[in-house]
């Protein structure tokens, strides 16, 4: 309970999870502007495109920065800028000027926005709680930020019943200002600047150090792994499952997936709660697990079934990512974080597309969707098991 009275954390939570359900909030309502506004429903891929590929073209950028400047300055003005994007689309929709090259420059700039947030705001909590709480500071961030991301459509779709474009826009406006006011009054711990450091020097440095990390090799191998024949097929599998196992609907689908993001919820509440001692063994049990679970998941016909393990899979997710983000926390030097912290998250969001687009060919080359599952599901278990025999240094930690 250390960590809720600590005054900087709490306000760190509470300008996360405005942010996060605004930010959710934006990416649904963008969606449904261009099919319903635009009447491009073809393009909505581009448009999603233009928002995620500058969050990973200049999410190393935004995490050199993190280490040269403060981090509070570089969340409060992120927010800041994107809440003046979304005032600028409530004015455009206003006055019917939202067209599509209007959205694509918006998707494209709040991307960009989002690629400094990310990293300033993970590296940020080492200056504001102690190692020993590190694990627990990340369960309760994860937590927020998939509450915010479970809440956020179903708000944005409510509002939209009942207010037009440009006044959904404005309340974002509104929720992302009250994220910087929060983050404003955040008092962060001051350091010496580097700026006399070049940023070749700067990504060199980074690269160098995980390279000669024996921890950080296997730590990025095994996200790279899980995120590449993991998070890809199972997201593809649930509105697969939902139209031809269950012969569902919109609603059946979005239990199936609520079912998912609820489970990471509650894998963040569980890791608030406990402390975890050997993060490295941790780590690989829930990876060998998780394989185990998508197996199951696989061969699953009932939709309560399912369900449940989805939700297991969800816990998985949190299980795994929390003492990752953590065990980076812990063992990289502070002036470095910002950057080795970019490149675990620009694996990850990287790598998700791509997985995407792996399976997506699969499918059209008519390998069901289960016959995916299972190979995943039996290279995750081979993966984890492999880690788990093997005496390296993740084993120690």
């Amino acid at each position: 309970m250390i960590l809720l009275h600590n005054r900087n954390f709490n306000l760190l939570l509470v300008s996360s999870i405005f942010s996060s359900f605004s930010i959710s909030m934006y990416l649904l309502i963008e969606q449904w502007y261009v099919v319903t506004e635009l009447g491009v429903p073809k393009l909505v891929g581009a448009v999603l495109l233009a928002t995620t590929l500058p969050r990973v073209i200049f999410m190393f950028i935004g995490g050199m920065l993190a280490d040269r400047l403060r981090k509070s300055r570089i969340i409060f003005f992120s927010l800041l800028f994107r809440s003046s994007l979304m005032l600028l689309a409530a004015l455009l929709a206003e006055g019917d000027l939202l067209h599509l090259l209007p959205l694509l420059f918006l998707a494209v700039t709040f991307g960009v926005s989002d690629a400094f947030f990310w990293p300033a705001r993970d590296s940020i909590i080492t200056q504001l709680v102690s190692e020993e709480h590190l694990t627990k500071a990340n369960a309760y961030m994860q937590t927020i930020n998939q509450l915010g991301v479970v809440l956020g459509p179903p708000a944005a779709a409510l509002l939209l019943s009942f207010f037009s474009y440009s006044t959904v826009f404005a309340i974002i406006f509104s929720l992302l200002l009250i994220s910087c006011l929060c983050q404003l009054t955040i008092k962060e711990p001051r350091k010496v600047n580097q700026t006399d450091v070049t940023i070749r020097f700067q990504i060199k440095e980074a690269l160098q150090y995980i390279q000669s990390s024996s921890i950080l090799r296997l730590l990025m191998l095994t996200f790279i792994f899980d995120n590449l024949l993991y998070i890809g097929p199972l997201m593809l599998s649930i509105p697969l499952f939902a139209e031809s196992v269950f012969a569902g609907n919109a609603f059946t689908l979005s239990f199936l997936q609520i079912s998912f993001s609820s489970g990471i919820i509650i894998g963040g509440i569980l890791l608030g709660l406990l402390t975890i001692k050997k993060q490295g063994r941790w780590i690989t049990a829930f990876l060998l697990g998780e394989g185990i679970l998508l197996c199951f998941y696989s061969q699953s016909e009932n939709l309560i079934l399912s369900s449940i393990l989805l939700c297991l899979l969800g816990v998985c997710v949190s299980a795994i990512n929390v003492p990752f983000i953590s065990l980076i926390q812990s063992v990289v030097p502070k002036h470095l974080i910002g950057r080795v912290l970019s490149v675990s998250t620009l694996v990850s969001i990287g790598l998700v597309p791509l997985s995407y687009g792996l399976v997506s060919l699969l499918l059209i080359a008519d390998i069901s969707i289960v016959s995916i599952l299972l190979v995943s599901s039996l290279s995750i278990v081979i993966f984890s098991s492999i880690l788990i025999l093997q005496k390296n240094s993740f084993r120690k930690i």
